[in-house]
């Protein structure tokens, strides 16, 4: 345990953190980005973050472990492999106009209802990627036991689990800033905008 201890804060040196200013996902600017792609390249540290992840989250006793591709569907079949769950994942779909949603594909959608879920993902922002994918869960009557991520940045993922009434797992916390772009002060110092996601 005591070395695992020591992986978790690595998380931190894990992800290349970036200062500056940045357009997430959820449509949100912030002031950190994190390669998160950077977590995967060790799979024994990785498997060890999973199996500290999936004891903290075991309290939940789900049938399924959901994640959205690609990073939270990882993380999410290696704590399915670790409980014993199944494992389903959300596909992104990105269309020209409108938000990026998630959607559990078809084949998967008949062992859903009635089963008790954890929803997880690599790291959690805005939240954008997990709600996205809960709001397709739910049209599969699932029954949402929690929700766990390694990394969680500022206050949505405490946001998302009081909303939610169920408990949220995470190994680590970062803080960063986040705004919506007409309240961004980066945007008014005008400081470069970065785009990851686009480029």
């Amino acid at each position: 345990m005591a070395s695992f201890e020591q992986g978790a804060s690595g998380l931190e040196q894990a992800v290349g953190a970036t200062r500056g200013h940045f357009r997430y996902e959820s449509g949100h600017h912030g002031d950190l980005w994190l390669d998160l792609e950077m977590l995967f390249i060790d799979t024994q540290r990785m498997w060890g973050w999973a199996k500290a992840l999936a004891r903290r989250a075991a309290v939940c006793r789900p049938d399924v472990i959901c994640g959205p591709l690609t990073g939270g569907a990882f993380v999410a079949q290696l704590l399915a492999a670790e409980t014993g769950a199944a494992f389903v994942f959300a596909e992104r779909l990105a269309g020209a106009a409108g938000p990026v949603r998630y959607h559990i594909p078809e084949p998967l959608r008949p062992i859903l209802p009635g089963k008790r879920l954890l929803l997880v993902d690599d790291a959690v922002n805005a939240g954008s990627a997990l709600l996205s994918t809960l709001a397709d869960l739910r049209e599969c009557e699932i029954e949402l036991a929690g929700f766990a991520s390694l990394l969680t940045l500022g206050e949505a993922a405490a946001q998302i689990s009081e909303r939610h009434g169920v408990p949220f797992f995470t190994l680590a916390s970062l803080e960063r800033r986040m705004w919506t772009p007409a309240a961004c002060p980066l945007c008014a110092s005008g400081a470069p905008l970065v785009d990851p996601i686009a480029q």
